[in-house]
């Protein structure tokens, strides 16, 4: 198992580096053309200041949740949700709908000192119930530190989503206290506790092939978007260059659901951008006859 030296947290900020990134600002409306794109935001605490970017393309990152909430029949109005002008084709709506987007959450857990055997990397549990098996059946032992991370999905990570901190540490300490012994379990002096359905930048946590989707519906999220076709432009006319391009774990077939692969779908997208604008490199190179010589 390999690990990021100092977490997860210094690879955004090592990414981030040199750039000028906007906080507290929410994106409402995403307006593509011929010519070009308007992104239009406002202050994500108190919704006022709207502000417009423009460019030539835009590169759409939003997770697989807020673009299943902005691409529903009832999406006017919702909090958060991100209007497409044009809307996004049918096509592409309609594999957005079709992957699933799962909710795992996590309950971190810091003690004082380590009670479980250090040299496991991991420990179960298993529910009493059906509808309990998704509750902490999993206890992650971090960085040989005195540090448990605990997995929450399903059914039961939706109830979580719903529950005060203090219920959902208390049920742990309940889990580990059955596992480990009353006397041997210490109550935790830090605790964080995520609820990835209720964050409205999220929506949930991570994608998967759901009934009726497949691995191809990866591959259409994936694809750019070109704006439509003027009416009064002549059929013989070049279509339109995509101006809308998507990049994130729901995007890519072979790494779904992980942070490796959103980092390479920005990078595939990068490069399909720069293909764009100033032609892929290797598209001039033409094949070299074959060497002849005579005898």
């Amino acid at each position: 198992m390999f690990s990021v030296r100092n977490g997860y947290s210094c690879v955004p900020v090592a990414l981030s580096e040199g750039l000028d990134i906007k906080l507290n600002t929410g994106v409402r409306l995403i307006r593509y053309g011929p010519h070009g794109v308007e992104i239009m935001t406002t202050n994500s605490r108190n919704h006022a200041n709207p502000v417009t970017y423009k460019g030539d393309v835009v590169l759409c990152t939003l997770p697989l949740g807020v673009l299943k909430q902005s691409t529903a029949a009832n999406a006017q109005g919702v909090p958060n949700s991100v209007q497409f002008n044009p809307p996004l084709p049918d096509w592409k709506v309609q594999s957005i709908q079709r992957l699933g987007f799962g909710n795992l959450n996590k309950v971190v857990l810091c003690f004082e000192r380590i009670f479980w055997d250090p040299n496991a990397n991991l420990f179960g549990h298993v529910g009493s119930t059906t509808a309990s098996r998704g509750e902490l059946f999993l206890f992650w032992n971090l960085y040989r530190a005195p540090v448990l991370l605990a997995l929450v999905a399903g059914e039961a990570a939706a109830i979580m989503e719903n529950v005060s901190d203090d219920v959902i540490v208390g049920r742990c300490i309940a889990v580990l206290k059955g596992i480990f012994g009353n006397s041997a379990v210490p109550q935790p002096k830090e605790t964080v506790v995520t609820r990835w359905r209720a964050d409205p930048w999220a929506r949930g946590s991570y994608s998967f092939v759901a009934v009726g989707s497949s691995g191809s519906d990866y591959d259409i999220l994936a694809a750019p978007v070109s704006p439509p076709q003027p009416s009064s432009q002549q059929p013989s006319a070049p279509a339109p260059q995509p101006r809308l391009f998507f990049a994130g774990e729901h995007t890519i077939r072979n790494y779904p659901a992980t942070v490796h692969g959103a980092f390479l779908s920005g990078l595939r997208e990068g490069g399909r951008i720069a293909d764009q604008f100033v032609g892929c490199p290797y598209s001039s190179l033409q094949p070299q006859p074959a060497a002849t010589s005579s005898v």
